[in-house]
């Protein structure tokens, strides 16, 4: 079978996309890994980590050192502070003196202070998973550019130019979350911008033709309901991370976290019930088959791993390694849904 340029390029694009979604899956995972762990302040600064690029493994590399050379943007910890040199320099006999000197500065971004070393690499490889994400995607950029201007196809061109652009824009987002030592509400953009570059990759795979899936159901009415409830209940997750983001900060033990959250975080446990109700409006078709499609079974597995974790919270204090879990399961859940949209029915 002859298979045209066209085609080749497609096929190009298809595998491209799947490393891209991959790829962009585990900067989710890691970022989670981050939350759990509570390693976003790792690196107290971005790009690099405490004004390095390769990050410190032990204190003494974030202390001042007598007669040591420092880069500009170096920082150490000195008196509980955080401090940055505004130039290169060679380090005098005491701190104090470099430091009336003008050779430190006082940081004043944020008062984030400490050193571990667990933490530190904890995130610095969760941006490093992201910086590798980006090249997938800006040659998913280049790809579907080429399609468009040599066969005129230029469908797949505009989600993967916004997947790339939503790229940049939580790189940027990331280092704004940073700077202001992890500010409220900047984390729930970040999940939510995570989220639009897997959907705009998945889309990238529509528009070059992967095959659709076929299903049961041929209603898309309860799927597309299905992806709007599912997002809300994931922002509103997002955002009883951040209320517990909140009591970390004020040194609240975990097994005290449930008993102090606001009362409203019940209604994220509550609204899952909603989320069960309306898969289950279009998965019952295949459920009352009794032979449902390894989609359909691909989300009743999401479904029943979300129920569990959801309640290991409730049961068992909130487990640190429950949280990235309940996360990926509840992005998995949204991109499958969204996937499905494009569904065929079975005949």
């Amino acid at each position: 079978m002859n298979v045209s340029p066209s085609d080749r390029s497609a096929h190009w694009i298809r595998r491209t996309a799947r490393v891209a979604f991959v790829s962009a899956y585990l900067v989710v995972l890691a970022g989670s890994i981050v939350r759990m762990t509570g390693s976003g302040m790792g690196c107290p600064d971005w790009p690099q980590c405490f004004g390095l690029t390769i990050p410190p493994t032990h204190e003494a590399q974030v202390r001042w050192q007598p007669e040591a050379e420092y880069g500009a943007g170096r920082m150490i910890l000195e008196h509980d502070s955080l401090w940055t040199a505004p130039a290169d320099h060679l380090s005098g006999t005491s701190f104090d003196a470099d430091r009336s000197s003008g050779l430190w500065q006082h940081y004043t971004r944020h008062d984030y202070a400490h050193f571990n070393p667990f933490h530190t690499w904890v995130e610095f490889i969760n941006r490093l998973l992201g910086a590798f994400a980006g090249l997938p995607a800006l040659l998913l950029v280049a790809l579907t550019a080429l399609l468009g201007f040599r066969h005129g196809q230029w469908r797949p061109l505009l989600p993967a130019l916004g997947a790339l652009l939503a790229l940049g824009f939580v790189a940027w987002l990331g280092k704004k979350v940073v700077d202001g030592n992890l500010i409220p509400g900047s984390i729930t953009l970040h999940m939510m911008g995570a989220l639009a570059i897997l959907g705009l990759q998945l889309a990238v795979l529509k528009a070059s033709g992967a095959a659709a899936p076929r299903l049961h159901s041929s209603s898309k009415t309860w799927i597309a309901i299905a992806v709007l409830i599912t997002v809300a209940q994931l922002v509103f997750g997002t955002q009883v991370r951040e209320a517990v983001d909140h009591l970390v900060h004020e040194g609240v033990a975990r097994s005290e976290w449930l008993e102090r959250l606001p009362d409203w975080w019940k209604g994220h446990r509550t609204a899952f019930w909603a989320v069960l109700a309306v898969h289950g409006a279009w998965l019952w078709p295949g459920i009352k088959s009794g032979r449902p499609t390894p989609w359909e079974w691909a989300v009743i597995g999401l479904l029943a791993a979300q129920f569990i974790t959801g309640l290991a919270f409730g049961m068992l204090g909130m487990p640190a390694a429950a949280q990235p879990i309940h996360l990926i399961l509840a992005v998995g859940l949204v991109l499958t849904d969204g996937w499905l949209l494009g569904a065929k029915p079975l005949r």
